[in-house]
């Protein structure tokens, strides 16, 4: 019978970090074994991975070695596209020499330096056969990018499907301050629209880049009686994503992204408090910089109004029709980022200051949340009070940055 005991190195691919891990269900006959080999998407960008069908293996235990073929079980050799963030795995059985007991490892040097330790027992009794033997849930889930992800069995789950397609927006925090209104949330992410698995993306990969998104500003007043929120802003879009156009890989130093939508947003209310707007923006972001190191994201938007401006005639004066978003620091340290937006008239802007820092980092690393300080000065950090000056500066913590 079959004993997985622990893991201990990984091995990097180009787009891809493979790693072994150990089977959720026992050895279902004896004298198998069997394992995961799952596939990490840490970058940004969609990769694609094609699970080997056998994988060349060498035992070794205290006094002998022997190689042996690890088998996909329960799959088809056929490519799977990795989302940015997400994982897929494949399961792999392999036969057990006979008369082999004790602690093994397990390796696989085609993947580079993986092992995994096994040790080899011989039930005893019927009973302990028959329980070792049977499926056993072992509770396993894996965390990525601050995502909840079930294993990938190759079955459609509308749960793990909804978890798989949703991502990080703009920043998502929450932060407040001794001024009114004391404090400001945002919620913000967009949902990939096609299944990468489908007829539609495999004839037309390029629409992989649809999404729905959904974004939400809220300013509470604590100060005021009965605490009331004082303005909301809602903006809900369709967008086009084009990921890594230029550079991006593991040895570049350079990234292009584009992204174009249409975007509405208003503040629900009504009578002389509405506030509502559509505009059709493009967006292009450039990134300097490794991942492993400091990196600069300069992030120019441009957009036009469509649509019926009558509830805010003159928002152009205050919001434009461009603002720059700019961020230095390292992909799991510091960041400081500025948003700077100008409106008809350079005294009508405004700029935003935000320093993030992940508290997932030692030397404790308890929380998957990042310490947020934001600076607000200009015009326009409300739709109700587009008109009105404000400088305040409020502090939290966030979510997504």
């Amino acid at each position: 019978m079959l004993f997985l005991t622990s893991m201990s190195l990984t091995a990097s691919g180009k787009d891809l970090t493979f790693t072994f891990s150990e089977s959720e269900t026992a050895a279902a006959t004896a004298g198998e074994g069997r394992f995961w080999l799952t596939a990490l998407n840490t970058t940004t960008a969609n990769a694609t991975w094609v699970p080997p069908n056998e994988i060349q293996c060498q035992l070794t235990s205290s006094q002998k070695t022997a190689p042996v073929t690890a088998l996909l079980r329960n799959g088809a050799v056929e490519p799977v596209t990795v989302a940015p963030g997400t994982f897929s795995r494949r399961e792999y059985s392999f036969k057990i020499p006979e008369n082999w007991t004790g602690e093994v490892t397990l390796e696989a040097h085609q993947l580079g330096s993986m092992r995994l330790v096994f040790n080899f027992k011989t039930p005893s009794t019927k009973a302990e056969t028959t329980n070792e033997s049977a499926p056993q849930k072992r509770g396993m889930v894996y965390y990525l990018k601050g995502q909840q992800h079930s294993p990938d069995d190759g079955k459609y789950d509308p749960d793990t499907f909804f978890k798989q397609h949703i991502f990080g927006y703009d920043p998502f925090y929450f932060i407040a301050g001794t001024e009114s209104p004391n404090a400001k949330f945002q919620i913000s992410f967009k949902y990939r629209l096609l299944n990468d698995r489908g007829w539609l993306a495999r004839k037309a990969p390029w629409m992989l880049g649809f999404h729905l998104a959904y974004s939400q500003t809220s300013l509470w007043d604590w100060n005021a009686d009965s605490a009331p929120f004082f303005d909301s802003s809602y903006r809900p879009e369709l967008l086009y994503s084009w990921d890594c156009v230029l550079g991006g890989g593991p040895t570049n130093w350079f990234r292009l992204d584009l992204q174009g939508g249409l975007q509405h947003e208003s503040n629900g209310k009504s009578g002389s408090d509405s506030r509502s707007m559509n505009i059709v923006y493009f967006r292009p972001r450039l990134t300097f910089g490794k991942d492993s190191g400091p990196q600069l994201t300069l992030t120019p938007r441009a957009w036009v109004y469509v649509g019926d401006l009558s509830d805010n005639s003159d928002m152009e004066d205050y919001r434009g029709f461009a603002d720059l978003r700019a961020a230095f620091g390292w992909k799991r340290g510091l960041q400081i980022s500025a948003l700077g937006r100008i409106g008809q008239r350079l005294s009508q802007g405004s700029v935003t200051i935000d320093a993030t820092y992940p508290l997932m980092q030692p030397p404790d690393g308890s929380f998957s949340l990042y310490l947020h300080a934001q600076y607000f000065t200009g015009y326009g950090e409300s739709l109700l009070g587009y008109r009105d000056r404000t400088d305040i500066f409020r502090v939290g913590i966030a979510l997504y940055r």
